[in-house]
């Protein structure tokens, strides 16, 4: 990876919004230049037009760096990507602390700090990879999952709310929202299946599906998150990082002989896959021989019962980065990956 983005002639910040972007272009040499466009493949042919006038450009020696905005720079990240740009995509809350205090901010001068943020941490850039496009589909697909089951739960409990305190309009309710309810399931059912189709498409996702679902009590919602937000396992390289992102990784927090905190995870985190691993975690502790003895051996030595499934949590992490990458299905006994939970 550090030999793909070393000594790069030009690196490219852009700020993306709904309607514009604005790109700034810098050298190592000093040079700089700025300019805005519309978030359009129409405009996209202008910006290529005006970095190739640039006596120091050429896609394949510049690195293109961005945040992560969702829909907005998905264009534009396969316009850049079809051109076998290097594309960096970084999390804002990592751009925003780089930069440290800051005064004033407009767009152009956010795509200056982020062309320097790339051209000072630029050995520390995941690049993007052309793909078919399977991964941005489960995506959207995941996060429509997502909002079927927050609408269902929304009726659900409401409903049940509202039979507490008058049980003749709540079963009324009932009756008016069981359509609606059952039409909720049959589409997230629908959903569900669509995401196990795309992933059986894609010979490699499909080889990755099976490796991390042969881990007991981790299921086909929490594998397909994880190849999703881990873009197919090369944004996370290993265990720690894996679960720094789940929010599951364990920080000291003290300082001199004042401070002396409880180690704790961090905030900071994708609350939704550590919620799904949480879930995973609890079942583990049922139905998963080895995890149910730690489990029952910690709480009954006075653990935390939280402290305990967190670390039931990093378990099953540990797990599946085995796995993916050995590339071979999860072994019970395997003694070299099938670590002491202790």
């Amino acid at each position: 990876m550090k030999k793909e983005i070393e000594n790069q002639k030009s690196y490219i910040g852009i700020d993306v919004s709904k309607l514009t972007i604005d790109v700034c272009i810098i050298t190592a040499q000093g040079e700089q230049d700025y300019q805005q466009f519309e978030n359009t493949a129409k405009d996209f042919k202008n910006m290529e037009l005006w970095l190739t006038k640039k006596p120091y450009f050429c896609y394949q020696e510049a690195l293109f760096c961005m945040e992560h905005t969702g829909l907005y720079t998905r264009e534009l990240v396969s316009f850049l990507l079809q051109r076998e740009s290097k594309v960096w995509m970084e999390s804002a809350l990592h751009l925003k602390r780089s930069m440290g205090m800051t005064r004033g901010k407009n767009d152009k001068v956010d795509s200056y700090r982020i062309a320097r943020y790339a051209m000072t941490n630029n050995d520390k850039a995941v690049l993007l990879k052309l793909s078919s496009g399977t991964l941005l589909k489960l995506k959207d697909l995941m996060a429509n999952r997502e909002r079927l089951s927050k609408n269902y739960q929304s009726l659900k409990i409401a409903t049940q709310e509202l039979l507490r305190v008058d049980k003749s309009i709540g079963k009324e309710l009932m009756k008016l929202n069981d359509a609606a309810l059952k039409g909720i399931l049959k589409s997230k059912v629908k959903v569900e299946k669509r995401m196990l189709q795309l992933i059986n498409e894609d010979e490699e996702l499909k080889t990755l599906f099976s490796l991390i679902t042969s881990v007991k009590c981790v299921g086909d919602v929490l594998a397909t998150e994880l190849i999703v937000y881990t873009n197919g396992f090369t944004r996370m390289v290993n265990t720690r990082q894996l679960a720094c992102y789940c929010g599951i990784a364990p920080f000291e927090h003290s300082s001199g002989t004042s401070v002396r905190g409880r180690i704790g995870t961090s905030n900071f985190a994708n609350m939704k896959l550590k919620s799904t691993l949480h879930m995973a975690a609890v079942s583990a502790t049922r139905y998963v021989p080895d995890i149910k003895l730690y489990y029952e051996r910690k709480v009954g030595e006075g653990k935390h019962k939280m402290a305990v499934i967190n670390a039931i949590r990093n378990k099953l992490i540990q797990r599946i980065m085995a796995i993916v990458k050995r590339g071979t299905p999860y072994q019970e006994n395997y003694s070299k990956f099938n670590l002491d939970l202790s």
